[in-house]
């Protein structure tokens, strides 16, 4: 039997706990605060967004530059800038996430309240990932990457550029302090606000426990954070293959989010076995199958890149978001159109 590493497993399960609850308790989603941005002016959960991104950048940074934790170690900070497969990943996993109602972990979440069409939408998100990560797809997959992808000493903007990462660091500040200030002049809401904090904190923990806590000088890992796309596509794999993945930070991390989503729904009564609404089902296995094409294309969803990785400044990770926001923007607008 595995050895199994008790910093990975109970940080996650219990950073996905808290996780949970304060997406359970505001209904935080990236597809919503975009949207609401777009239809209804409401820019309240866009500023919650830019706050966990303030506070997750800023001390994911910290952690990197006073030698904490080797971040550019991450995945995110690879050799390898794919800058193809971050953009147009990005933009396939915002149409589908809003084709589908929501992102990768209010689609989860929504499952553990009894929501069938957030079902469909889970199981093709997962099983169509696992096909491209793992099965079939795998080969042209990876043909593509080779064929679009730039060789690079990091994938980090500071690196890129040949500038400092404190310059760096200041710029995304200074940008997401004046979009907060710019969209929240009738006043801050604040329970966004502690959720933004709370969330940006759990990056910033991540960080910490996978990079430190975690870390064996006999079985060194490299740091993680929280990602939701990485551990759907291996539930797919336990499908497709009848074997079950070891237990990681990331897997530990979306079982925390699964059962204290199904005991909170169960507890404040909202969990109730509901069947989607005519039409809606094919709505749903289109838009989770796009979610997986997309989030394993750009190497994360809206957590795994949209938080975790941009939180270490990597390009990809930028490209990857601006795709998100880029293709839930565009089917959103498309999708009001029709009603």
């Amino acid at each position: 039997m595995e050895d199994i590493n008790i910093w990975l497993v109970g940080g996650g399960l219990a950073v996905g706990a808290i996780f949970a609850i304060v997406i359970q308790q505001l209904r935080f989603c990236l597809v919503a605060g975009t949207s609401n941005l777009l239809l209804i002016k409401d820019s309240r959960q866009a500023v919650a967004f830019a706050v966990t991104l303030l506070v997750g950048i800023t001390g994911t940074q910290l952690l990197e530059m006073m030698d904490v934790v080797a971040i550019a170690d991450s995945s995110y900070r690879n050799e390898t800038l794919d800058w193809f497969g971050a953009s147009v990943g990005g933009l396939i996993f915002g149409i589908g996430a809003t084709i589908a109602g929501g992102c990768s972990v209010r689609t989860l979440i929504r499952t553990m309240e009894g929501s069938i069409h957030a079902l469909l939408a889970l199981l093709s998100f997962a099983l169509v990932a696992a096909v491209i990560q793992f099965g079939f797809l795998e080969t042209p997959r990876v043909d593509l990457t080779i064929a679009t992808s730039v060789s690079v000493n990091d994938a980090g903007i500071a690196s890129l550029l040949s500038i400092s990462p404190w310059i760096v660091l200041a710029v995304v500040v200074a940008a997401l302090l004046l979009f907060i200030i710019k969209n929240s002049k009738n006043g801050l809401d604040k329970q966004m606000i502690a959720a933004g904090l709370i969330i940006g904190s759990l990056i910033i923990a991540s960080w910490y426990i996978t990079g430190v806590l975690a870390q064996d000088e006999f079985d060194p890992t490299k740091p993680s954070g929280i990602t939701v796309s990485g551990p759907l596509a291996r539930l797919g794999y336990i499908f497709i293959s009848g074997r079950i993945p070891g237990l990681s930070y990331a897997i530990s991390f979306v079982i925390g989010i699964a059962i204290v989503s199904f005991i909170y729904a169960i507890v404040r009564g909202r969990f109730s076995v509901t069947m989607p609404a005519k039409g809606m089902a094919k709505m749903a296995i289109i838009g989770g199958s796009l979610m997986g094409i997309g989030s394993i294309m750009a190497y994360g969803c809206n957590i795994g890149q949209g938080l975790t990785g941009i939180s270490t400044l990597s390009m990809e990770s930028f490209l990857a978001v601006i795709g998100m926001v880029v293709g839930i923007s565009i089917t959103t607008k498309m999708m009001e159109k029709t009603v």
